[in-house]
């Protein structure tokens, strides 16, 4: 496993442009084709924009970090911020709730579906008082036994 970069951002709306360039170039030498890229980018702007919508309440003072590692499974990025807690009930109640059109047009929540349907893996937890969200998405071609090295 390795760290290939990571960035800190300010808890602002307009960070997500710079944040979504920034992981276009963390993917760009990966062998994975547009809609893999597309899924995890809309996963990694959804958590970026709750992390400072509801955790830093767009407090551009605020800064959150995002890491991005390859491994021989796929991909990690990990999210750190020192936030408000994130409401573990919200994550479980997500997970439960069936994925159909009108869910997927609902306000609430919306974010954490999308997320959960883009990734292969979604966890928030609580740590030294900082909020660490992980996503993970499995490299497609892995069935081949021929994982991407990583940066």
């Amino acid at each position: 496993m390795s760290v290939a970069n990571d960035i800190a951002l300010p808890a602002a709306l307009t960070s997500l442009s710079p944040l979504a360039e920034w992981l276009a170039r963390q993917l760009a030498s990966l062998p994975v084709d547009e809609g893999w890229r597309f899924a995890l980018d809309l996963a990694v702007c959804e958590t970026a924009t709750n992390i400072i919508r509801y955790a830093l309440h767009e407090d551009a003072r605020s800064l959150f970090r995002v890491e991005f590692i390859t491994t021989d499974a796929g991909v990690r990025l990990r999210f750190t911020d020192a936030g408000a807690i994130f409401p573990s009930e919200r994550l479980v109640a997500a997970r439960k709730e069936t994925f159909d059109d009108d869910a997927l047009l609902a306000e609430s929540g919306r974010g954490l579906k999308l997320i959960l349907l883009s990734v292969d893996r979604f966890d928030v937890e609580c740590r030294d008082g900082k909020n660490i969200a992980t996503l993970e998405k499995g490299w497609p071609e892995l069935k081949n036994k021929n994982p991407p090295t990583g940066r």
